[in-house]
């Protein structure tokens, strides 16, 4: 019981200051001046006390021999001149660089290898024998492939360079956005660290 008295108390000493901070500033007088605005105050004609106007003719051409004819509001537009944009032999300057260097969807006829990115496929084992080091990588349909020196892989022309015990090394040559031939290295490691790839 104490606590809802005294917060009556703190509520009318809210509305109290509240009443003389606008008794002071001079708001309280702006605030009783303004009333609500009444039906009549607001007169709104009616449709049949508004005038219609009749439609305006259309524009006519006297021609030379005495007869009139109706112009088509369109028609003097024209003779104004009217300018207007051709695209015909400029290229579309929203359309994506690599869409025109070519660059569209893998060929089927391509080998398996040369299908699949090399970011796509595994390293899963290195094996060492009379003919050197031989490598297995696995696609992501789950199919094996053993590569070695000289073997095509991945869609940029990929050739594999070295294979080592530690993984493989494939030389990519492709052209890049800006229509330039270039040549990167891509190491593919057999156990890569944590968070490396």
């Amino acid at each position: 019981m104490k606590i809802s008295s005294v917060f009556l108390i703190g509520c009318a000493g809210l509305l109290v200051a509240a009443d003389l901070g606008f008794g002071e500033t001079g708001l309280s007088g702006h605030v009783r001046q303004i009333s609500p605005m009444r039906q009549d105050s607001l007169k709104v004609p009616s449709l049949n006390d508004v005038p219609r106007h009749a439609p305006s003719p259309m524009p006519v051409e006297a021609v030379g021999d005495g007869n009139v004819q109706p112009v088509e509001p369109n028609s003097m537009s024209e003779s104004v001149g009217i300018r207007s944009y051709d695209p015909s032999g400029r290229r579309d300057p929203f359309a994506p660089v690599l869409q025109l260097l070519g660059i569209g969807p893998i060929d089927p006829t391509l080998p398996p290898l040369q299908r699949v990115g090399l970011t796509e496929m595994n390293l899963i084992a290195v094996i060492w024998g009379a003919y050197g080091y031989t490598a297995m990588v696995q696609t992501p349909d789950g199919n094996g492939y053993t590569v070695r020196r000289g073997t095509r892989i991945g869609p940029n022309n990929g050739v594999v360079s070295a294979v080592t015990e530690k993984g493989i090394v494939v030389q990519e040559r492709f052209t890049d956005v800006y229509g330039s031939k270039q040549e990167r290295e891509y190491v593919k490691l057999l156990h890569p660290k944590e968070g490396a790839e």
